[in-house]
This record gives C-alpha cells, structure tokens and sequence, in this order.
C-alpha cells in the first residue's frame, strides 16, 4: 500500500528543513567555546569597554601575538594578515588585527563565521558574547557589517552603503575580518589571556606586526583598511546605538560624513 501526503504536509515538512538548514548556517561556531570552560565560568565576566586610538607603536603588544597565535589555531595556519599601520586609528597601537578570510569564498567564510559566531555567543550561564568579552574584544568589522562591544547584535557597516556588490572589498571588510583588542587584553589582562586557554596555538614571535602580508596593503596584503575608531574608552552604559567605526583609513571628510551623516 502506497501511503500518499498532502501537498500541505510536503509544503511544511520542506519548511521545516529549510529553517533547520538556515539555523545551524547562522549558528555555525567552533566545536567547543572556550568561554564554556570550567575555570572561566567559575570567574567573573569581564567588563565592557571600548578603548580608542592614540599614537603609533613599533611592535604589537603580546596581546595581539596571543591573538594572532589563537587565530592561526582556529582558522589556517597560512592566512595573510596585518596588525600595526599609523592611520591615526587602533591599528596605530598594535591592538587592531585585519584577518585575511574573503566572504566571497566558501571555505574562507565559514572559518571567519565559526570564530566570529563562538566570540558573541552566550555561554552555558546565558552571558552574551561571553568569549569576545573575556578575550577582550571591542570591535568586529566583516563582510559589510560591525558588532562593538556593548551591541546585542550585528549593524550594517557605511561602507556598504551603497550595497554589497557595489562595496570596496576592502573598504567594506568583505574580504577580512577587522578586529580589535581592549587595552587589558593586549596586556593580556583579560579573564581568558590569564588562563591556560589563551596560551594555545602555533608559536609566534612579535615581527613588529606583520604577518605573511604587508600591513601598507598590496595583493590584499594583511593591512586592509582596519579600525580607526578614536576617543577615550567606554563602557556599555555611555555605548550609544548610533556610534559607528569610521572609514578606513580615516581621510577627514569621509569620517566627518561618516560620525555625522
């Protein structure tokens, strides 16, 4: 006997497969997230905070390296990336990282969103972006979106205005991701740095802040166009909806158009 269902019944059950499909897309982390580990989750959350730019450093601080080292560990070993450029931004102090992985490639998007994705996850105690806070991360810019620290979620980044297919690559952070570290956590003085987690990872030593690629750009070379966010540091209560990383690099008309549309 042949047993036969309703185009409804199809309809739903194609639904539903296509919803689960998209959920664990968007959802898509890393096999297990530090910030679920037993000592961090016996230790008090660190706070929020976002420190700006100030000066130009010759070397990045063991922060970046420990960041650097934990990157290589989580996505590939080989990708270009920069650190240290004197834009007048947070590149300028070393605490800036542009991340080689293009969200026009398959492969290299889906290593860029299973880190991104672990960092502002809740962790098993329902804190929100539990790893990016312990690590001490303040600002994500990727693939025409950002995400600072103090926001519940992703907003759309200015240099995309225009739409995606029309975006700078680059300008755009389409093809790296832009990530910055709070003062501590280039100390290494964040609840994650200060455990036995933040010590894993290919060995690297402090280059002066130039990975594979060259931190001026050149063949998408590992600078891009990184943060150049400036101002004091702030904390979630003075966090405004509205704020926005500027352009990079930040030529004065374009961030005056930018911080005051």
């Amino acid at each position: 006997m042949q047993t036969r269902f309703s185009p409804r019944i199809l309809l739903l059950a194609a639904l539903a497969v296509l919803a689960a499909g998209g959920t664990a897309a968007a959802r898509q982390t890393l096999s297990s997230n530090p910030a679920n580990d037993r000592v961090l989750l016996g230790t008090k959350l660190d706070p929020v905070r976002y420190d700006g730019a100030g000066g130009c450093v010759k070397r990045h601080p063991k922060g970046m390296s420990a960041l650097i080292k934990w990157m290589k560990a989580n996505t590939a070993k080989d990708t270009i990336y920069g650190t240290i450029r004197c834009d007048g931004g947070v590149h300028g102090t070393g605490r800036a990282l542009d991340w080689m992985l293009d969200a026009r490639h398959k492969r290299d998007k889906t290593r860029a969103m299973s880190v991104i994705n672990t960092w502002l996850a809740k962790d098993d105690r329902g804190n929100r972006n539990a790893l990016a806070r312990r690590m001490g991360i303040q600002l994500i810019i990727y693939n025409c979106r950002f995400w600072q620290a103090g926001d519940n979620g992703w907003s759309g980044y200015s240099a995309c205005s225009g739409g995606k297919r029309n975006a700078d690559p680059t300008q755009g952070h389409i093809d790296h991701i832009h990530v910055e570290l709070t003062k501590p956590a280039a100390k290494r003085r964040t609840s994650f740095w200060e455990t036995d987690l933040g010590n894993g990872g290919e060995v690297d030593s402090e280059d002066g802040g130039l990975g594979t690629g060259d931190s001026g750009g050149g063949n998408g070379g590992g600078g891009g166009t990184g943060g150049g966010s400036t101002g004091g540091g702030v904390t979630a209560s003075s966090h405004a909806g509205d704020d926005h990383p500027p352009l990079h690099p930040p030529e004065q008309e374009a961030l005056d158009a930018h911080l005051n549309p």
